[in-house]
């Protein structure tokens, strides 16, 4: 099989979501990471079929679902473990787990949109549904959270190289950004986090204050210094933020993480931010409420 195929598989119905271009954004991201031609992302229903392929000393490792079951095999077939060496294994690994969560969280994004039909077919019903539908929301947002969480890992295991954390920032699929210091320089942000805040790469180098002025006066520069004041995360779900995008002021609704970036010290030398625009899935919720006069 190919890196371009995803079949056999038995926890995802991969066949009903189609190529997954974030998928094949992280197997691209492999190749270049690691300067292998053949990356060969496999997936099984018994892992004995495909012991031929564990056993043949190739750079691999096994992808495991969340009850622990082996459901496939991510591997370099052009590379040996022992070329790959431990950190690059580890950083292997994050990108296996990665490969996982993000089908896990196609799936539970097609049942999302299944029900989201069903609401503008079913109005009367969708007033007596609203809570079960937010806790569905809620429980999308925390497998999100557990796929950023695996990027962040990978990230501090990249750290010390700065060009490869760099273009892994870049070539990301999804937005991200790095503040460093107090002042919350700009240093870092990919074209995904530039759009999402409508501005251009000219922001670069800029204190985020400076890039972004609309965000004086709404919480989160405060949010982001407390960040890197006292070290621990910030998690925003469904957030409001007013943007200027094409000139014209905007309410735009982010999930986003602020992680703080530490050095062996553990004083924290800049942030990390992961964001993800849900403007359309908040407004499509709003849309019915405005509809029965709520």
């Amino acid at each position: 099989m190919s890196s371009e195929e995803l079949s056999n598989v038995s926890p995802v119905t991969i066949a009903e979501q189609g190529r997954s271009v974030e998928i094949a954004q992280t197997l691209q991201l492999v190749r270049k990471i690691f300067g292998s031609k053949l990356v060969e992302l496999r997936f099984f229903d018994d892992l004995a079929v495909d012991q031929a392929v564990i056993d043949n000393n190739c750079a691999s490792t096994l992808l495991t679902s969340n009850a622990g079951d082996p459901i496939g095999l991510l591997a370099l077939k052009d590379l040996s473990a022992n070329e790959l060496g431990s950190e690059g294994e580890e950083i292997l690994t994050l990108f296996g787990k990665s490969i996982v969560q993000q089908l896990a969280t196609l799936e539970r994004s097609n049942q999302l949109n299944k029900k989201q039909q069903q609401y503008h077919l079913e109005l009367q019903q969708y007033k007596n549904e609203l809570e079960s539908a937010y806790e569905d929301l809620n429980q999308a947002h925390e497998e999100l959270n557990e796929a950023f969480n695996t990027t962040m890992l990978l990230s501090r295991s990249l750290s010390r190289s700065r060009v490869k954390l760099n273009g892994f920032l870049q070539q990301a699929p999804i937005a991200l950004g790095v503040l460093r210091h107090r002042q919350l320089k700009i240093e870092v942000a990919n074209k995904l986090m530039l759009d999402l805040w409508g501005k251009d790469k000219t922001i670069i180098g800029m204190p985020l204050a400076s890039g972004i002025p609309e965000l004086v006066g709404q919480p989160y520069l405060e949010i982001l210094d407390n960040v890197y004041t006292s070290g621990e995360r910030y998690v925003g779900k469904a957030a409001r933020v007013e943007l200027y995008k094409d000139g014209r002021k905007t309410d735009s609704y982010f999930n986003f993480i602020y992680e703080p970036l530490k050095n062996e010290r553990g004083i924290t030398k800049a942030i990390m931010i992961v964001a993800t625009d849900v403007s359309e899935l908040v407004n499509r919720r709003q849309e019915p409420l405005i509809q029965t006069g709520k």
